[in-house]
């Protein structure tokens, strides 16, 4: 797997940064990381979306993917900094709801 996502490990969490455009034709590059974030033997996992300034239904799509996919292994994921349009969509779309927002790491 091509290493295009930044990931760091910490305290048995796993942090993902997110693409500054987090859609479309841009998920589907990620797909395999999806996958293998999926099956991740971490406690936890971050979303980090300090860079991401867009998301569409398909950066959705593959975030809730991933929430179902590892939720079932009694592993806990969280969206860090989410600000501007992804916020707004994300909040539209009650996402806050389900998948916790903090604005610092949860593991600094």
């Amino acid at each position: 797997m091509n290493n295009l996502l930044p990931i760091k490990e910490q305290n048995n969490t796993l942090i993902v940064e997110l693409p500054h455009d987090f859609s479309g034709l841009n998920v589907d590059k990620y797909r395999d990381h999806f996958e293998c974030f999926a099956a991740t033997q971490h406690d936890s996992v971050v979303l980090d979306f300090g860079n991401t300034e867009f998301i569409d239904s398909s950066g959705i799509g593959a975030m809730v993917f991933l929430f179902k996919r590892i939720e079932q292994r009694g592993v806990s994921m969280t969206l860090l900094d989410v600000a501007g349009q992804p916020e707004k969509l994300m909040k539209l779309l009650r996402v806050d709801a389900t998948i916790p927002f903090v604005n610092s790491s949860p593991v600094a």
